[in-house]
């Protein structure tokens, strides 16, 4: 009886540690979720820091070197660690990068499930034509249209380097830089737009720098906001204005001045 206790004891510690050890997948964190969904209290795998920014809590998890860190089946930089940011109760942010062999894989996972970016900014690399080849033809199947040798210099082609996409809810950026060796540094950041505008989350800025490269585009977003808020408050003024003239006039008006007919006699 003692055995079959120690072997069934054996057992659940071993489950305990496979379950201990089982990789996070990013790819699963979903914006705007509620936090207590996911195991961020794995200590295992994450670091806790707890701050308070305008009177509310920030949590931030911080997965350092990335240990059982995957997104989807792709392993993430263990040089750099990942970082998810609760606010509210919810997942407003996360920012991580894939291991560096795995870039051009990460980036096509990233393009199919976020569907086409609302807009991206290109870049030139300059390489050994050679060693880049390969390079340039993968990414060449990614975005066909947006890769090509320069003709004016045979060691550099042009590239879209970062991507943007604008769910209404949520921003999210990918960036990949190639290198003069052929290898590709990448980062990928997701934020809910209530998060970034409120300053949340650690790296961002809002409003954006004008060194962003995303400067023109986020500016371009407040002006349309400014502009329907206006263009609101114009609307009504206009209507307090015109129910002010309508008030005037009733009371001007003889036939309506008396609110009970009057007797006769």
């Amino acid at each position: 009886m003692k055995k079959i206790n120690l072997l069934l004891l054996a057992f659940a510690v071993l489950i305990n540690i496979a379950c201990g050890n089982r990789p996070f997948d990013l790819s699963s964190v979903i914006l705007g979720d509620d936090a207590k969904k996911y195991d961020f209290e794995n200590k295992n795998i994450f670091l806790k820091d707890v701050s308070v920014v305008s009177g509310t809590e920030v949590t931030q998890y911080y997965a350092d070197e990335n240990k059982n860190m995957m997104y989807g089946n792709i392993p993430l930089d263990h040089t750099v660690g990942t970082r998810i940011t609760v606010y509210k109760g919810k997942v407003v942010a996360f920012d991580t990068n894939a291991e560096e062999k795995y870039s051009l894989e990460f980036m096509d996972k990233i393009l199919k499930k976020n569907g086409k970016p609302i807009t991206f900014i290109t870049d030139e690399a300059n390489v050994n034509p050679k060693i880049a080849q390969q390079v340039f033809e993968k990414l060449k199947k990614i975005t066909p249209n947006d890769v090509s040798w320069n003709p004016e210099d045979k060691n550099t082609f042009i590239y879209p380097y970062s991507f943007l996409w604008d769910d209404g809810k949520n921003y999210s950026i990918l960036s990949i830089s190639i290198e003069n060796d052929g290898n590709i540094r990448n980062r990928y950041l997701s934020v809910t737009k209530e998060a970034y505008r409120n300053n949340i989350v650690y790296t961002l800025k809002y409003p954006a720098p004008k060194e962003s490269p995303w400067y023109n585009y986020m500016m371009l977003k407040i002006l349309k906001i400014k502009a329907s808020l206006m263009k609101k408050r114009s609307l009504f003024i206009i209507y307090v204005n015109e129910l002010t003239s309508l008030q005037t006039s009733k009371k001007n008006d003889p036939v309506l001045k008396y609110k009970h007919p009057v007797k006769a006699g």
